[in-house]
């Protein structure tokens, strides 16, 4: 399996379609950062394209190729934080998460939608980490390289999150 870096320096060579392999790797990653910042579906699809598209055109000013997965997570949190900007100065956008039509993924359990909820009001640094962990199936060391932060980081994150979700769990059952 090639590396992005190789990848990119494919493309850098006149390979455009290679980037396509960048764009099925990365693209679930792409979605969980805009999706955190947005928390819209369909949002974070319309951010995440222009983030691709962002960094296809841009793809000469990335100074090292084999950090493209960190840079690309990059430009998806600034492209994310900028729809939100313009859907706020939209009149009549408020939206519950119920309006956005986003269903929970099939052979979730039936605790699975107080999870979400709960997961949702985890810190930005530490819900990505879970979704990029456990929703989108990523090792640790994967989501590590995606985020650009070490690996303790990630794991302290996900070991802090976890704890967090279960206190939310067990004060529900005590309820």
């Amino acid at each position: 399996m090639q590396s992005d870096g190789e990848i990119v320096r494919a493309v850098l060579r006149g390979q455009r379609e290679a980037f396509a392999a960048l764009v099925i790797r990365h693209e679930r990653a792409v979605w969980a950062t805009a999706w955190r910042v947005l928390r819209d579906g369909h949002a974070a699809s319309d951010a995440g394209q222009e983030a691709f598209l962002m960094a296809f055109r841009r793809l000469r000013d990335l100074r090292d190729p084999d950090q493209f997965g960190a840079w690309l997570l990059r430009i998806a949190g600034r492209e994310a934080a900028r729809l939100a900007r313009r859907r706020a100065r939209e009149p009549g956008r408020s939206q519950s998460l119920d309006d956005c039509g986003i269903e929970a993924p099939a052979g979730l359990s039936e605790g699975s939608e107080e999870l979400l909820e709960a997961l949702a009001r985890l810190p930005d640094h530490e819900r990505v980490v879970v979704s990029l962990r456990y929703l989108d199936g990523l090792p640790v060391a994967e989501v590590a390289a995606a985020l650009g932060r070490p690996v303790g980081t990630v794991t302290k994150q996900l070991s802090r999150a976890i704890e967090r979700l279960k206190a939310h769990v067990n004060r529900g059952v005590t309820r």
